[in-house]
């Protein structure tokens, strides 16, 4: 891998970290994540919700000898934890890994694009009804926005009213841009546009199932491409599973794989 590529994965990876911060200790934290800092690795826990790898992740690890204090922070709460490990990681990093039981559970596309693609898709339609309507949104429609990117990712019914807890404060981070889908005037899919200096971070993205497969995920990356390039971002990054729809919908947007990552996991299989 080039020099000038692992600078650019690292400087991606990082930006993604931050968001996942900002993410789960926003203002207020109201989740009462903890955040364990060794190095250059930062890892979040939620005890609450042990089992979400999302909440509960380390980044930023190279270090073999880092491994120890991130086991210890999430052994004070005898819970499992994943660690997302690029390919520029040390081999010592994945044999240290292996020996404290840790195993691939999944693998995610990271990719990027310099400078911000243009795209004119930010609306598409099969006729008017059928209209695909993207637009950034500000409180008066955080519930709305919250509920649909939520519902988007398949949370049931029973917990949006502790999810809207949880992340009331979204449109108080000033470097996150909601923005909200619409087709028919109806909520259809939600997305987030998080910037940090000059690189826009395509971060969570999701479609109510009744409108999956009409092109609204696509309309809305399309739409944080505009919005990026509005704010004079250099860089425009993001992340998805490896093989996914939102994979494919990215790299026809314009976005190059930097790399593959693999991440690992101590929760016991099955």
């Amino acid at each position: 891998m080039a020099a000038t590529t692992i600078e650019l994965s690292r400087r991606i990876e990082h930006v993604a970290t931050q968001y996942m911060v900002d993410r789960y200790s926003g203002p207020g934290n109201p989740m009462g994540t903890q955040i364990l800092r060794s190095g250059d690795a930062v890892a979040t826990k939620v005890p609450f919700v042990p089992t979400n790898e999302l909440m509960n992740s380390a980044h930023g690890l190279e270090d073999p000898l880092q491994l120890a204090d991130v086991l210890a922070f999430y052994g004070a709460t005898q819970q499992p934890c994943w660690v997302h490990v690029p390919p520029y990681v040390p081999i010592e990093l994945t044999d240290a890994l292996v020996r404290n039981g840790f195993r691939v559970e999944r693998y995610a596309a990271v990719m990027a694009a310099e400078p911000v693609p243009r795209s004119n898709r930010i609306a598409g339609a099969d006729s008017a009804m059928n209209a695909v309507a993207v637009a950034e949104v500000g409180r008066a429609e955080l519930d709305v926005f919250l509920d649909t990117m939520n519902v988007g990712f398949d949370s049931p019914a029973a917990v949006l009213p502790t999810l809207r807890r949880n992340q009331s404060f979204w449109c108080d981070v000033p470097t996150w841009h909601l923005l909200l889908a619409r087709v028919g005037g109806e909520p259809a899919g939600a997305a987030m546009l998080s910037v940090h200096d000059d690189v826009g971070y395509l971060a969570a993205g999701s479609v109510l199932p009744q409108f999956r497969g009409r092109g609204i995920h696509a309309a809305l990356i399309a739409a944080r491409l505009a919005a990026a390039a509005a704010r004079q971002c250099k860089i425009v990054c993001g992340a998805a599973a490896w093989g996914s729809q939102s994979q494919r919908n990215q790299q026809r947007a314009g976005l190059a794989i930097v790399h593959v990552k693999s991440v690992w996991t101590n929760r016991p299989a099955g």
